[in-house]
């Protein structure tokens, strides 16, 4: 692929959900959108060869029981958050150390709900803003339309099924790199 940062990350998050709350935006009562999971893959930029990977879970708090809802929706369990989760302030560090200095992109909104949490948590948002990007300009780029497509979906455009369960972090992240592997097969690709 061309111009692909030499090293990059695709990360996605997971959060608190209940039935309807996206067609509400989160406007529920007590409705917030909690970091349950962030998942992250390192990528060689030049092979899009995954080198490493990253998952932690993080214990909602003003939310702390999740709902049955997200439960189903993502495979994440109360007791995976209970025994696993952190807290945010935690999580977020642990994986901002991962990252280091590596460009990091999204499918859309997750560095908004990062975000959302820290301020949450009355901390300043540990990563920097000029490493984000969204992956979807890459697609749009290449003449791939991404509305109607999510992260876990985005193999759709090229004919595919996804091969991993949807709503899982890294998973989702590893289903973007799947799609950037179709996207190199079919064409060139614009730089990021």
């Amino acid at each position: 692929m061309n111009k692909l940062p030499e090293i990059f990350i695709l990360f996605d998050t997971e959060y608190t959900s209940w039935e309807g709350a996206m067609d509400r935006n989160w406007s529920g009562p007590n409705e917030y959108r909690e970091l349950v999971q962030i998942g992250a893959i390192r990528v060689d930029g030049r092979t899009l060869a995954e080198t490493a990977d990253f998952t932690v879970y993080a214990r909602p708090e003003k939310n702390p029981e999740l709902s049955a809802f997200f439960m189903e929706l993502t495979g994440i369990s109360q007791a995976t958050v209970d025994a696993d989760g952190l807290r945010f302030p935690e999580a977020i560090g642990r994986f901002a150390a991962w990252v280091g200095d590596d460009p990091l992109y999204c499918w859309g909104g997750d560095r908004a709900v990062l975000e959302e949490n820290c301020r949450f948590h009355a901390m300043a948002y540990p990563l920097a803003d000029n490493r984000h990007g969204d992956i979807r300009a890459l697609f749009q780029a290449a003449g791939i339309t991404t509305v109607g497509y999510a992260s876990s979906t985005i193999v759709r455009a090229f004919g595919q099924e996804p091969a991993r369960r949807a709503h899982d972090a890294l998973n989702d992240a590893r289903q973007i790199l799947d799609a950037l592997r179709l996207l190199q097969a079919s064409r060139s690709t614009p730089r990021l």
